[in-house]
């Protein structure tokens, strides 16, 4: 299973969102850094060990490795490196040149996503129909596109997430899942907003999900706290526990 994660026009909270969900995921899973901007776990987490991020394994070894063509079920796996708070990270690349160096092998490397032996979650940073990582986003089986729980934010959402159904169309039916990055009092009315918003627009998606936005409980996760314990029952990570329930994966159990 291969679930993508996009932000809309200048929307924040794509790669927290991917960290939170993987943190969260029912079923082993590695959280691939995807945005051929560049990522940034690697600074802001710990390894398992304590130290940093080691740089030999990652997305560029991974590209390197399907270079050939596929070489296994287990090559996403092979690049991914334990953090701290127990999620299994595939590094990105640290600029954009390095991206644009292996542009071509996206739609291998998508491949290898879906065949790996375990859940991928891809951040896939800002998305549209010209991005190179389009291919993750059509071989995805959800589409999570990100928006901040702002006017602004929602209305480019409403526009790109049109823009990317259509060029999605061409390829595959995949289904989106609007998310919504905001304070969790007024979770429940921002999404109501926003469904009634993509439904007058004629767009066939998911019923809106919300993470709330929580950096104190996100910086306790980058530095290694794990999601088992006392973590795991803030906002931040009973939302991404929620997230992953609206895709299926988990029931979540009232409190």
């Amino acid at each position: 299973m291969l679930i993508s994660i996009a932000s809309v026009k200048g929307s924040p909270g794509v790669t927290s969102t991917a960290l939170a969900l993987a943190a969260m995921w029912p079923r082993p899973a590695v959280l691939l850094e995807a945005d051929p901007s560049g990522g940034d776990l690697a600074y802001r987490c710990k390894a398992a060990h304590g130290g940093p991020v080691a740089a030999n394994k990652g997305l560029l070894q991974l590209a390197a490795a399907v270079r050939g063509g596929l070489p296994g079920a287990g090559v996403v796996v092979d690049e991914a490196q334990l953090l701290a708070c127990g999620v299994s990270l595939v590094q990105g690349v640290t600029r954009a040149g390095q991206a644009r160096a292996f542009s071509a092998l996206w739609p291998t490397i998508a491949t290898a996503c879906v065949d790996a032996e375990v859940d991928v979650i891809a951040d896939l940073g800002r998305l549209d129909r010209a991005s190179a990582v389009m291919p993750l986003a059509e071989h995805s089986t959800h589409l999570l596109t990100v928006a901040a729980a702002t006017l602004e934010s929602v209305m480019h959402l409403r526009e790109d997430v049109q823009d990317l159904m259509g060029a999605l169309a061409q390829v595959a039916a995949i289904p989106v899942c609007p998310v919504l990055v905001g304070p969790d009092a007024r979770a429940s009315r921002d999404r109501a907003d926003l469904d009634q918003v993509l439904d007058d627009a004629g767009m066939a998606v998911w019923p809106t999900a919300s993470v709330p936005f929580d950096p104190k409980a996100l910086a306790r996760l980058e530095q290694g706290e794990s999601p088992s314990g006392r973590l795991g029952r803030t906002l931040l990570l009973r939302g991404a526990k929620a997230l992953a329930a609206s895709l299926g994966m988990v029931e979540v159990v009232p409190a």
